[in-house]
């Protein structure tokens, strides 16, 4: 099992990761008007719903991360606390 440290220095890979992969489909699209011009429902086009599944993915992976960064940090308290138990200094 990965120790909390490695698994959080992931995290923001991860989050790379996801967001660089539909970055790269949609310059690709960029790069070929008529392919980003297919019609996909009535007057939606395959760019626009690229541009679309790409603002949700990036949206969705911040929340994702910013949950994942919240959680994964003890509250002030206790890191005070067991640090005056402990004897260490501050």
């Amino acid at each position: 099992m990965p120790s909390a440290s490695s698994r959080h220095s992931r995290d923001p890979r991860v989050l790379v990761t996801v967001n660089a992969l539909p970055l790269a489909v949609g310059v690709l699209l960029s790069c070929s008007t008529p392919l980003g011009e297919i019609s996909v429902y009535g007057r939606l086009t395959l760019g626009m719903t690229w541009a679309l599944t790409q603002l949700v993915v990036l949206v969705g992976a911040t929340w994702w991360h910013e949950n994942r960064a919240a959680s994964a940090c003890e509250p002030a308290s206790a890191t005070t606390t067991a640090s005056r138990s402990n004897g260490g200094t501050w």
